[in-house]
């Protein structure tokens, strides 16, 4: 069957974190559910275009699923029903974004929320390994719920017979009778069973984690198999579009249409993951992925994106296609799965997976007693060998060493580069020889002994050795400073020119038995001298050169006044700002401590951090955490992104970027007492948005490692509030649990501190503290 060509129409950027799931509503709207904990509404607007009218907020965790609920008794406008990580189900009128409805009863993430096929009926699934009916006309009475799966339910549909289908990651489909009476159970998928949509009256179609789509009869049996996708199937969605036609996406960042059980066209996106697709009535195809962005995609060449964006999302996709192909340790990233493959069990402990997170390479090792994925840390890529001295399976190599590793078995063969990452090589190793994953250092060491490497190759971003994450290098320190915040009213401004800030109070009376954690809100630097910051920027505009402009005096007042909380601000003086921040750095730290006070004001929080600006910011602000930049522009680029937490654009940016944060923070290796207090302050708003979540246990360990560096007692202070928090709320409280006792030198000093009784105030917050955390231990 012949298949119109479907082209990029129109790309909706206004999400900060990952898509996951897109929907449609009335008049051709889209609904969109993001990791960034918000959900929007895009209306049409003229040919091609789509403006985002609403922005649905109140979920305290990711939201991961949205849907329309057409008008209902209860509803008279209808419904916008979003799932969330943080276990509820929440329901917004359309037009003004307000929580009318609140649903509590999933004892786990809710990842799909679906309509009946009866008005005011919504359906749900959660990884609680449960599905649930409820009748939203009736939001007091208790849902109807199917329970039997072994593990996460990714969907819930109802048939056109009036029964209901669910998929699971236990690789099972089961139907179900409306009171909650299980029919039958479904085998034939060989991994997760992703989602569910009804194909016709008759029959009904599934996608699974094993790249394959089965169709089912609404009675059971499987009717065919069809194969097109190279890797996890996330999405499908019947497509108005092709004649008994549909789409499903996937981790191999593509969308696929079918007819006729035959794949007739395939979409690729310049992302790994197209988390969802769903189908306009006038044929085009909307998607949720991996870049927190949504596309359409259409049939009709009047809603073409202009020739001059086609082109560019042409070459963004040939340059996925040729990154995928990369190897890294011996892996194409493309034939690597993403880390949805870490939700099943491993097989036996030690084993290890694989795992490609964005561009990057991460390996994780089963551990069968505490029945987790345990990150060993980053797989670093290698340039491939160009000059080579032995030939081995049909690739030359500078080394192919002999192991032996079991007495009177044949020794091992172990290729080895020189331009390789050790770590890399032994992991690859390891992986390919099915050996225990105990023996990682020792075969890097024989490496790096044997091929006599007197320095080893620098890691991908300079900061850290593949699963060992230790600093290759020891960075300089600046000069010492005193502290601020409390006790200190000290900026490490270096120089004659050097000002003061006022001086900020803390509440030393705070040594009651009161709970220190977990911390629940997020804190920021307030305290500054802005007629200090003012002079200071006056003497350095008057030196700025290299073709940057200075500035009049009514400028730099106006840059100054945006600091002050509340204040009013136009949209010219956040642009000088903006320009500013291209200071020299050697004299951009005033700028900086302007920044941090002007970010705090909601609109220009939202103007520094937007989808255009906000991320290249971020980036900038990383690019100062380095070892060797100054140590004023280190604390203060830190203050900035403390202080981001002020709005939800700050704030969604910083976490999407705290991966490179935690890196970045590991290596400051010698950091002086102001840095160390806003480094542990930066740590404890990461703790407060992040303690609920999975990956809460990387910034655990990065907490770790700063305390055991930490001299400033108010900053160890902060960093303990930190850890303790997440010790108290993460679903890993026993994977932290294990990093503090085995970080000896930490569990030591808590165990001295918690049974010390200061005199002194701020030491007594600290014995407090640890007392706290030796109890959640």
């Amino acid at each position: 069957m012949a298949v119109p060509n479907y082209k990029l129409s129109v790309v909706l950027s206004g999400h900060s974190l990952d898509v996951r799931c897109v929907a449609t509503t009335k008049e051709y709207c889209i609904l969109s559910a993001s990791r960034d904990r918000t959900a929007k509404l895009w209306h049409p607007e003229g040919v091609k275009d789509f403006v985002n009218v609403v922005t649905y907020k109140g979920h305290k965790n990711f939201v991961s699923c949205v849907c329309w609920i057409p008008p209902c008794e209860a509803f008279p406008d209808g419904l916008v029903v979003t799932g969330s990580n943080d276990n509820t189900i929440l329901g917004y009128n359309l037009q003004d974004g307000m929580v009318i409805l609140t649903l509590e009863s999933h004892d786990n993430v809710v990842c799909s929320v679906k309509p009946g096929r009866d008005s005011g009926i919504l359906l749900s699934s959660s990884w609680d390994s449960t599905a649930k009916v409820w009748n939203l006309n009736s939001p007091s009475s208790i849902p109807v719920t199917f329970k039997g799966h072994q593990a996460a339910v990714w969907s819930n549909i109802e048939l056109c017979n009036s029964t209901f289908a669910t998929a699971s990651a236990d690789k099972t489909i089961k139907l179900w009778m409306k009171d909650g009476g299980l029919i039958t159970t479904l085998a034939g998928h060989t991994d997760c069973v992703r989602d569910l949509t009804v194909a016709s009256p008759e029959t009904f179609l599934s996608c699974s984690n094993d790249a394959s789509i089965r169709l089912w009869t609404n009675k059971g049996q499987c009717l065919n198999t069809f194969y097109g996708h190279s890797n996890y199937i996330y999405s499908i969605s019947m497509n108005p579009g092709v004649e008994n036609g549909f789409a499903t996406c996937g981790e191999d960042g593509s969308v696929r249409l079918w007819a006729g059980g035959d794949c007739v066209r395939e979409i690729r996106l310049p992302v790994h993951s197209v988390w969802s697709v769903t189908c306009l009535d006038n044929g085009d195809i909307v998607t949720g992925s991996s870049d927190g962005l949504v596309r359409v995609f259409t049939k009709d060449p009047a809603r073409f994106a202009d020739e001059a964006i086609l082109k560019m999302f042409e070459e963004d996709v040939e340059k996925m296609i040729a990154a995928s192909q990369q190897e890294i340790g011996g892996f194409k990233l493309s034939e690597l799965p993403g880390p949805e493959v870490l939700l099943e069990p491993g097989k036996t402990d030690g084993q290890t997976k694989l795992v490609r997170r964005g561009m990057n390479v991460k390996c994780y090792s089963w551990s069968a007693a505490e029945g987790t994925w345990n990150e060993i840390g980053d797989v670093m890529g290698a340039n491939p060998a160009t000059e080579g001295k032995t030939m081995y399976q049909g690739k030359e190599y500078d080394f192919v060493f002999s192991v032996d590793i079991k007495d009177g078995a044949p020794a091992i063969k172990l290729p080895f580069n020189k331009t390789e990452d050790p770590w890399v090589a032994a992991q690859a190793f390891i992986h390919k020889n099915d050996l225990p994953q105990v023996y990682l250092e020792q075969v890097a060491n024989f490496i790096i002994t044997n091929a006599k490497l007197d320095t080893l190759p620098a890691s991908s971003n300079g900061f850290a050795d593949p699963f060992t994450g230790e600093s290759r290098y020891v960075p300089g320190s600046g000069a010492p400073a005193p502290g601020l915040p409390p006790p200190s009213a000290r900026d490490p401004f270096t120089g004659a020119g050097a000002y003061l800030t006022a001086a900020a109070q803390t509440d030393n009376n705070n040594t009651s038995d009161k709970p220190l954690i977990p911390h629940d809100s997020y804190i920021r630097f307030d305290q500054a001298n802005l007629k200090a910051i003012h002079d200071k920027l006056k003497e350095f505009n008057s030196k700025v050169g290299d073709g940057l402009n200075p500035l009049t005096e009514e400028q730099l007042e106006n840059i100054v006044k945006s600091g002050e909380l509340n204040s009013t601000y136009s949209i010219e003086t956040i642009t000088l700002l903006k320009k500013i921040l291209e200071w020299p750095k050697e004299i951009l730290f005033p700028v900086l401590d302007i920044t941090r006070l002007a970010v705090r004001n909601k609109d220009v929080n939202g103007q520094l951090f937007d989808t255009t600006f906000g991320p290249n910011f971020v980036k900038y602000l990383l690019t100062l955490l380095t070892p060797d930049n100054l140590a004023a522009n280190q604390m203060l680029a830190m203050r900035v992104l403390v202080n981001a937490f002020s709005d939800l654009p700050g704030e969604m940016l910083v976490l999407a970027a705290r991966e490179s944060l935690l890196h970045s923070i590991i290596c400051l290796t010698q950091l002086n007492n102001n840095a160390q207090i806003a480094a542990t302050s930066l740590l404890l708003n990461l703790s407060v948005a992040l303690a609920q979540q999975p990956d809460s246990v990387d910034l655990a360990d990065c907490l770790g490692q700063l305390l055991n560096r930490t001299t400033d007692n108010e900053a160890y202070f902060r960093g303990l509030v930190a850890l303790g928090t997440l010790l108290a709320e993460s679903p890993n409280k026993l994977q932290i649990q294990t990093k503090i006792v085995t970080n000896s030198q930490l569990h030591n000093r808590l165990k001295r501190d918690g049974n010390s009784a200061p005199s002194e105030a701020n030491l007594r917050k600290i014995a407090i503290c640890s007392q706290q955390i030796i109890r959640l231990l």
